[in-house]
């Protein structure tokens, strides 16, 4: 029977797979962007406030609600289309980089005041001392929970299928309706993510490796 619907499981799987790589990009630059301007060594204490509180906000509201108000609430309040793939992955980039500048904020603030006054006593400009010195260190230090974010965020790109994208989980559901079997179904369904995610993990794996041996 799966046999059949083969190709409308890849074709599923490959829109879960745009739809991770974009909100990832977004998520990834936002996040690390804010996560840079709201470390402490910077003091840029309102910047930082008003950073905190957008983290607090996207960590603090659903994905799945997010996506809801991305769909429904914006494109009504502002008079604007949006599809619901990009509504929907636009919402998934915001919420997930909330996490992201939390990550990033932390690596950066585990680096020791003394590199910092260290680099302004040799004449470091701050853009220097981040990108040589001190981004490179925080790094090895948030690889893991970045990794582990994005991660996530591929297994919640599940959430576009409520409001009818038909992305994997979507497409799974309207095979079903049609076969009335959901077993395999599901169970394929469960396999992809999981191969999926042995990939990142992999990808973990050999980028934790790599930074090791730079050691």
């Amino acid at each position: 029977m799966l046999s059949n619907y083969f190709m409308l499981l890849l074709k599923g799987t490959g829109v879960s797979i745009g739809a991770w790589i974009l909100a990832g990009s977004v998520s990834l630059f936002l996040g690390t962007l804010l996560g840079i301007l709201s470390a402490r060594q910077l003091k840029l204490t309102k910047t930082r406030y008003l950073i905190r509180v957008y983290s607090f906000i996207t960590k603090g509201v659903p994905a799945y609600v997010q996506i809801l108000i991305a769909y429904f609430v914006i494109p009504a309040l502002l008079g604007i289309n949006l599809s619901g793939f990009l509504a929907a992955t636009l919402a998934l980039a915001f919420c997930s980089s909330g996490y992201i500048t939390e990550i990033i904020r932390g690596g950066i603030n585990s680096i020791s005041k003394g590199q910092w006054e260290a680099c302004r006593v040799l004449g470091y400009p701050t853009k220097i001392t981040l990108r040589y010195v001190i981004l490179p260190q925080a790094t090895r230090n948030i690889l893991p929970a970045l990794l582990g974010e994005l991660e996530q965020l591929l297994k919640s790109t599940a959430l576009l299928a409520t409001i009818g994208v038909t992305e994997l989980t979507r497409t799974g559901m309207n095979i079903i309706s049609r076969e009335l079997n959901p077993i395999p179904v599901y169970l394929t369904i469960a396999a992809i993510y999981l191969i999926l995610s042995a990939i990142l993990n992999l990808i973990t794996f050999k980028l934790e490796q790599r930074l090791n041996l730079g050691n």
